[in-house]
């Protein structure tokens, strides 16, 4: 051992000293560290070895006067960048640690040094914008326009979304202002970009009210090109139809920038919100009924109803007026394509061609389910009374339908005669009760009277029952105006309790003679084809009492199944009544 202490020079054998009592007495390490210094007052060496071990004994006040004596020194600043990194690396973090205090024990003077040597030795571009992030977080009083125009003009902010996330979430809430309103407007759709692409985003929910976030960008360009505060300052509980007016009222303005980036903000978001509540919902061309009490709540002339159907129209306003002119249809046209916002306008271009009629303009892609293809083609042909299309598309869409089975839709038929728009589910039992509707319509419409035709009527109606009540009491009307009916699949088909009481009554009533064939083909064959009121054989009567006992035991069958089953049975008879 000797011989070795006699190689060190007199400053390394003192830290060894002060290592070795470190291990033993802090004090007696202490003691030779205050040595070495006094003796050694600029050696780098002793100095960080002091850190060090003050760093070691967790003691955050003297750390922090070490190191600064360290940063003041200026020497060696190479050997120091290990320390610098871990200190910077402790303040982006968010839990605390002995680094982090130490920082906050430092001087401002000295503080802005260690940060600006992290920033000033950083080789990564990435790490670089990150370091001056958190450079300007610390002193936001040296301006944030040099990061801002690194950010933005860096190549890799096109396709490296790590950059446009720290430049729009990181570096823009500490601007204050820019001179150039050229340059805040980038920004903004930078923002737009980032936020409506970060919303649709599954699988990253770290950012805290992404919109909210927006309109923060929103009102520091706003309020350096004097934009109305109302729609900059926009707030989660704002009144969206007050919004929307206001919005209005910019639409003859000659400067168009204020209502093409508030009015895409407020468009976007409430796209969003609308895509979000939506679901498995699709719009289609509902029904009217003139006998039924018209809504209170419809405006203009169509109406739009079902699931996200206020939040669809917010949308679709602020489409419309988004192209109320040349000018700001090509701005807003012009903007879509920076922000990347097709493949969330995409659909909503179908349903808006659909929410004004322009049936050409629907397109439906391949990528959709072919049940929904279906379903739009089927609600299109319908209103434009090409029926047959419509039967066609929807025996070809039986086949598609989904496995969850849902509830009968409510909101499928309106009170008026206006226009009826409906974001349909996409369940089996509503399916199926739009495409039973449907061919009732269709089949009232072809003029044809035949007992089959009504038969079929009477079989539709079950599943939506009581919506098609009115009908089934005009076909009871007309029975008892022609004293017979023949329908060959009454006990194949009708099930519904309040139908076969409805039939039952009438075949009892006093003082009627009516005719009713429908007893199943067994029975037909012994000659008891005519069953009526006028008939004195018990025999037939009884038959009557027992078909009708047998139809009321299959109530409790499923009416949905029963409705594909007839449809796909009877598909030849849709496609040649018309």
């Amino acid at each position: 051992m000797p011989g070795i202490e006699s190689a060190l020079s007199d400053e390394d054998y003192i830290i060894a000293k002060a290592k070795d009592a470190h291990k033993i007495n802090i004090h007696s390490a202490k003691a030779w560290m205050l040595t070495a210094k006094t003796l050694f007052p600029t050696n780098f060496k002793i100095q960080f070895e002091a850190y060090l071990m003050e760093k070691q004994s967790g003691n955050v006040q003297e750390a922090a006067e070490c190191f600064s004596s360290l940063m003041l020194s200026r020497q060696n600043i190479t050997a120091l960048l290990p320390e610098i990194s871990a200190i910077a690396n402790a303040l982006r973090s968010a839990e605390g640690s002995f680094l982090s205090q130490m920082f906050d024990n430092i001087s401002p003077d000295i503080q802005l040094t260690i940060l600006k040597t992290s920033v000033e030795n950083s080789d990564d571009t990435m790490e670089h914008c990150k370091l001056l992030v958190l450079l300007l977080r610390k002193f936001p009083q040296l301006g944030v326009d040099s990061l801002v125009k690194t950010l933005i003009n860096t190549e890799k902010f096109f396709y490296d979304n790590r950059y446009a996330r720290l430049l729009v979430v990181e570096t823009l809430p500490l601007l204050s202002s820019l001179e150039s309103p050229r340059l805040l407007q980038r920004l903004l759709i930078k923002a737009i970009d980032f936020y409506n692409s970060y919303v649709y985003d599954e699988t990253d929910h770290e950012i805290t009210d992404p919109w909210q976030r927006l309109h923060g960008v929103l009102d520091l360009l706003g309020k350096q090109l004097g934009w109305d505060s109302f729609l900059i300052n926009y707030s989660n509980s704002l009144n969206k139809e007050a919004y929307f007016q206001k919005l209005m009222s910019l639409r003859n303005n000659e400067d168009c920038r204020q209502l093409l980036y508030c009015g895409t903000t407020f468009f976007l978001r409430s796209l969003y919100e609308f895509k979000s509540l939506k679901g498995n919902h699709i719009l289609i061309e509902a029904l009217s009924d003139v006998e039924l009490p018209p809504s209170k709540r419809r405006k203009g002339d169509i109406e739009v109803t079902g699931m996200s159907s206020n939040q669809f129209q917010i949308a679709a306003n602020c489409w419309e007026l988004l192209h109320n002119n040349d000018l700001i249809s090509r701005e807003f046209n012009k903007l879509c394509n920076q922000l990347q916002a097709k493949p969330w306008t995409e659909a909503f271009t179908d349903e808006m061609a659909l929410f004004r009629g322009r049936y050409d303009d629907v397109s439906p892609s391949g990528s959709e389910h072919m049940l929904s293809i279906s379903i739009v083609r089927v609600s299109i042909s319908y209103n434009q009374k090409r029926y047959s299309a419509c039967i066609e598309n929807i025996l070809a869409a039986l086949s598609h339908l989904p496995t969850a089975e849902g509830n009968l839709d409510g909101e499928l038929i309106v009170g008026g005669k206006h226009r009826h728009l409906h974001f349909l589910p996409l369940t089996k039992v509503a399916i199926m009760h739009y495409f039973c509707t449907l061919l009732i319509r269709i089949l009232l419409s072809t003029g044809n009277t035949s007992d089959v035709t009504y038969g079929h009527i009477l079989v539709l109606i079950q599943l939506g029952w009581p919506q098609e009540e009115s009908v089934f009491i005009h076909i009871l009307d007309i029975i008892r105006q022609r004293g017979v009916f023949h329908y060959h699949l009454f006990s194949t088909y009708i099930i519904h309790i309040d139908i076969l009481e409805e039939l039952s009554f009438m075949w009892n009533e006093h003082d009627n003679n009516i005719v009713l064939d429908i007893l199943p083909n067994a029975q037909q064959h012994l000659g008891q084809r005519r069953i009526g009121t006028r008939g004195a054989d018990k025999g037939v009567k009884e038959d009557f009492k027992q078909a009708m006992k047998s139809q009321l035991s299959r109530s409790n069958d499923s009416v949905l199944n029963l409705m594909i089953q007839f449809i796909t049975a009877e598909r030849s008879y849709f496609l040649q009544i018309l």
